[in-house]
């Protein structure tokens, strides 16, 4: 029995948009993620606090010298600035004319949409459960990815 040796063209060409939209999933996750810091920040600073940004678990954090007030303001604007930064790459021709970095940038706004949401109104479960909030989020994350991934390949065959 003769098996096909799979070549590496072949596999680029079944799986472009997947390997395109992860690339660029991970390209934009510290940049963007620094935009959703720069959200808290400007709040810290605004209260006349320090902050401290630290790079851990494979995250940016930032740590406000005291609560910055309103802190509803300060869990929100993170998220915010994230999904504004990740929205308006959009503006960029580079981005709409590639469907699978259309994927990833979709994929990167859905993220800080749903940051934003988990950080302001579950901020306490957010912070204390870090890890069953990150893994509640990947679902919908996830899943919203598959969708885009089945129609922009849908979309491609016609």
């Amino acid at each position: 029995m003769k098996y096909h040796k799979v070549t590496p063209r072949e596999i680029w060409d079944k799986n472009k948009l997947l390997i395109v939209s992860a690339v660029t999933i991970i390209t934009l996750f510290f940049p963007t993620g620094f935009a959703h810091e720069l959200g808290h920040i400007l709040v810290c600073v605004s209260n006349g606090y320090d902050y401290k940004l630290t790079v851990g678990e494979l995250a940016l954090k930032t740590q406000c010298s005291n609560t910055p007030q309103p802190i509803l303001l300060y869990f929100a604007l993170g998220g915010t600035f994230g999904l504004i930064s990740s929205v308006m790459l959009f503006l960029l021709p580079i981005v709409r004319k590639n469907k699978g970095v259309v994927i990833g940038v979709s994929i990167t706004a859905f993220d800080h949409f749903l940051k934003t949401i988990f950080e302001t109104v579950q901020h306490n479960g957010y912070v204390s459960n870090s890890n069953v909030v990150l893994v509640i989020m990947s679902i919908p994350l996830i899943a919203f990815w598959f969708v885009l991934l089945w129609f922009f390949s849908q979309r491609s065959k016609k």
